[in-house]
């Protein structure tokens, strides 16, 4: 293994380590603002910090160096909107493990994306992962809440957005992706803020240091814009499957931080349900 495949699969693993980081901070984020407020805020931060930084790549850009980014920016926009407004409605521990269901959603779109058939193993791994869903979301008159369902929704979102940065990386710059894609997250959170007339906003100018305020800052500059730019930057040299099972890693350290921050409390099922889909996640690695 070349070092800098090494390298990036040790970058993945670290925005697997933000990641898990960012359901807490979100939740915590959330007790002050309204979802769309939150994404707004989250991913205008990202895409002015980016197009500072990078903003000699821009001198010259053209519409046709964006379409990676584009593609990127609207799947992680529903998939964002979804995964927000379900946490709403269910644990920043259970989603983190629901989230990374994306891991099994991967290897389908790729088949779509570049004619690549999943192996028998990730069948396997899907039977697997459908089973520990169950556990953690199922309730007793087998039916599912709506938080549940939103997020895993957004799981096959997510699951788009790693396959589509696969397929565009290769042809397009990793910051100009990164920062196009913050910018249409941020424009389109932006623009449904001022439809809805949506001022909670105002709370994160009114008092910076309150911990609505410095967890948006976080999500803005490390679970976005580091994060983010970091995992279109290492997959240049990993595949999308490889990708997608290091970043599912992120479930295990949103359900610790979650425990250990938030205080959130596992049942026995629900802690079958989370073994049930890492072992889906390890299936398709081995």
């Amino acid at each position: 293994m070349n070092s800098k495949k090494v390298t990036s699969l040790i970058g993945l693993f670290l925005v697997a380590i933000i990641w898990g980081s960012t359901f807490t901070f979100n939740k915590m984020a959330l007790d002050g603002l309204t979802p769309i407020s939150l994404m707004a805020a989250r991913f205008m931060i990202a895409f002015i910090i980016m197009l500072i930084i990078f903003r000699k790549k821009f001198a010259n850009i053209s519409i046709e160096n964006c379409t990676g980014g584009i593609f990127c920016g609207l799947a992680l926009f529903f998939a964002f909107v979804l995964q927000t407004y379900g946490l709403m409605y269910t644990t920043a521990s259970k989603q983190a493990f629901l989230s990374g269901a994306y891991v099994i959603a991967v290897p389908f779109l790729t088949w779509i994306a570049f004619k690549k058939r999943p192996s028998i193993k990730t069948y396997l791994g899907a039977a697997i992962c459908f089973y520990g869903i169950s556990l953690l979301s199922f309730n007793k008159d087998m039916s599912i809440g709506i938080g549940d369902t939103l997020t895993l929704i957004s799981s096959v979102l997510f699951a788009a957005q790693i396959v589509i940065a696969g397929y565009y990386i290769e042809k397009e710059d990793a910051a100009v992706m990164a920062t196009v894609q913050f910018g249409v997250m941020g424009v389109l959170s932006t623009v449904a803020v001022l439809i809805m007339k949506d001022v909670s906003f105002i709370s994160l100018i009114a008092d910076m240091t309150s911990p609505t305020s410095l967890s948006v800052i976080y999500l803005g500059i490390i679970g976005t814009a580091v994060a983010y730019y970091l995992q279109i930057l290492c997959q240049r040299y990993t595949s999308p499957t490889a990708t997608s099972i290091i970043l599912s890693m992120e479930a295990v350290f949103g359900t610790l931080i979650a425990v250990a921050i938030l205080g959130d409390v596992f049942t026995l099922k629900m802690i079958f349900g989370s073994i049930a889909i890492l072992v889906s996640i390890l299936i398709n690695e081995l």
